[in-house]
């Protein structure tokens, strides 16, 4: 899977497999080996690059995603290739039907929306674990939960319809 990132004006495309527990990053004809481990609840990360430690903190929302490495903070926006083909396809739609997939399969272990809830864009609902990660799905806009599709210890499908917003 493709994943974008965007810091300012710079868009840079990164594609990741996983082996062992190594994570391999590829940007470009650049490939680097990342030894991962996640430290508590998952906003903070301890990675091994080329043998150097570093201890990152994340804070995702939605596609904004702010990481501080080495007390430097640095603020960017991404998206995999399937959230962007579709927000292509869909412009800045305001209103109508809007439906939360899973990007990947995954076990769901944080429902934090239910039926009939006010939610805002970029707002986490659903929290999907793959490849040993956590990753926060949060509403693409603001509206309200029609249909909540799963609950926590369900293990989805890539694709799987996971709640709907109108």
């Amino acid at each position: 899977m493709k994943y974008l990132s965007r810091i300012g004006d710079d868009e840079r495309e990164y594609t990741f497999e996983r082996r062992e527990d190594i994570l391999i990053a590829r940007s470009g004809d650049r490939m680097i080996e990342i030894s991962l481990a996640q430290i508590g609840d998952g906003e903070a990360l301890s990675l091994i690059i080329d043998g150097e430690s570093y201890d990152v903190v994340a804070d995702v929302r939605g596609r904004e995603v702010a990481v501080q490495v080495h007390g430097e903070r640095y603020a960017m926006e991404v998206e995999d290739e399937r959230e962007r083909a579709a927000a292509q396809v869909a412009g800045n739609k305001l209103g109508g039907k809007r439906e939360l997939r899973a990007s990947m399969p995954g076990i769901v272990v944080d429902v934090q929306v239910a039926v009939g809830d006010q939610v805002e864009e970029g707002q986490t609902m659903i929290v999907l674990e793959a490849m040993k990660m956590q990753n926060p799905l949060g509403a693409e806009g603001s509206g309200k939960v029609t249909k909540l599709l799963v609950e926590a210890g369900e293990t989805v499908a890539a694709g799987a319809l996971l709640a709907e917003i109108e």
